[in-house]
């Protein structure tokens, strides 16, 4: 059985392997807080083990488990697209971006399904992805319905 994942993200590059490993992880609002006097923000994910898969393209024995995510040095946060009077609703995080912001500082969004994000704005790219807890067998796999010729040669 793998180890628990332990990342850091100090750049672009970093972000993108975090995204990787949280791609279609799970999370209701009430697991995300902006520690505004700390500027700090941390997600608790349900996240999916693709790399303890020996075909990671099959999702024989996928198991899941319990990640926490957090970035220091949050100046800003912003939503979109996330009502909090569905707090205990999952949402489906499908990737990370970053990008330089006009100020000299960077954006950071956790892009999810249903065309809603959380945009952080931060002084440098300071983030972590940490498992806690004990993985599990994943009670459902993650399912991406593709428009009818996706992938066919025009």
């Amino acid at each position: 059985m793998a180890e628990a994942l332990r990342l850091r993200a100090v750049d672009a590059d970093d972000l993108q392997v975090l995204a990787a490993c949280l791609q279609d992880a799970l999370i209701p609002l009430s697991e995300m807080a902006y520690l505004a006097e700390q500027e700090r923000f941390v997600a608790a994910f349900t996240r999916f083990r693709r790399e303890c898969q020996a075909d990671p393209e099959h999702c024989a024995e996928l198991t899941q488990c319990q990640s926490a995510l957090s970035f220091e040095q949050v100046a800003t946060v912003r939503y979109r697209g996330l009502d909090q009077r569905l707090g205990r609703v999952k949402h489906e995080l499908l990737t990370i971006m970053a990008e330089p912001a006009a100020d000299g500082l960077t954006l950071i969004t956790l892009v999810f399904a249903g065309d809603a994000a959380i945009q952080l704005k931060v002084r440098a790219i300071a983030g972590r992805l940490e498992d806690f807890g004990e993985p599990e067998p994943a009670h459902a796999a993650p399912r991406h319905e593709l428009p009818p010729g996706f992938g066919q040669e025009p």
